[in-house]
């Protein structure tokens, strides 16, 4: 049988935590699956994020829709920026399409909040993302 043999780094272990909000942060892409359809059958990409250089934070993620042809336009506009800005952030060519599991690894810049949830507690989120102008 193999015994766990604890260190330092087990023994001073920390809860990870948020980091304060209305900040700028430099976010990296951990995991991002294909594309995904929500409970009305909108498509949308649900990238998960860590935050650079803080190694007691927690990972969280951001739900981005994707625009479809047959949605009402103004939800279609408000869509397509959000998708647009998002993928100016990441360094991507808004013009080009780009494949979701190609994510991982990318960095970005954004402006994080602090949400609560019963059932995760104190989270961080994308505010607005941080695009070069």
């Amino acid at each position: 049988m193999s015994m766990i043999n604890p260190s330092a780094d087990v023994a001073n272990a920390v809860e990870p935590t948020v980091v304060p909000a209305d900040m700028e942060y430099q976010i990296r892409i951990i995991a991002c699956d294909g594309i995904r359809t929500n409970s009305a059958g909108a498509p949308y990409i649900l990238p998960r994020f860590e935050i650079v250089g803080e190694p007691t934070s927690k990972d969280f993620g951001r739900y981005i829709g994707l625009p479809e042809d047959d949605m009402d336009p103004k939800k279609k506009a408000r869509t397509a920026f959000a998708l647009k800005t998002f993928m100016e952030a990441a360094g991507l060519d808004p013009a080009a399409g780009f494949d979701p599991e190609d994510l991982p690894g990318t960095t970005m810049w954004a402006i994080l909040g602090v949400e609560y949830s019963p059932e995760y507690g104190e989270q961080n989120f994308v505010r607005k993302f941080i695009t070069a102008k």
